[in-house]
């Protein structure tokens, strides 16, 4: 909601490298349906954090949803890089390939072949 985006904004002002923060205002603007307005916040609480395996995920999703789907299928395998035991985000990865049309890389995604994926897609 437009309150809850604001109150994160306000939140924002006091601790403007709070990652966390930048996460959850990209996740409640994705929530009301903005994906174009999340992107930037989940990119900045990248920067901040660049580990930070719910931002990628969260910046996945949203570019799936903009039908960006080399970026979503990059940032999930940035995520998988970090924690491949992410059963979600494997999940998230193959309806992005299936998005794409993209049998082959359906079947290495439920082979977990990471490295194979990782290569393909620069990451």
């Amino acid at each position: 909601s437009c309150e809850q985006v604001s109150s994160f904004e306000r939140a924002l002002e006091l601790r403007p490298e709070d990652y966390s923060l930048w996460n959850k205002l990209g996740a409640t603007q994705a929530n009301a349906m903005s994906c174009a307005a999340a992107v930037p916040c989940y990119v900045r609480a990248l920067e901040l954090r660049p580990n930070y395996v719910r931002a990628l995920t969260n910046l996945g999703i949203s570019y799936g949803n903009l039908s960006e789907q080399r970026a979503a299928a990059q940032c999930y395998l940035k995520a998988l890089s970090l924690n491949q035991d992410a059963a979600h985000v494997w999940t998230y990865l193959t309806m992005v390939f299936s998005a794409m049309g993209r049998t082959d890389y359906v079947q290495m995604a439920a082979a977990t072949d990471l490295a194979a994926l990782c290569a393909e897609f620069e990451v």
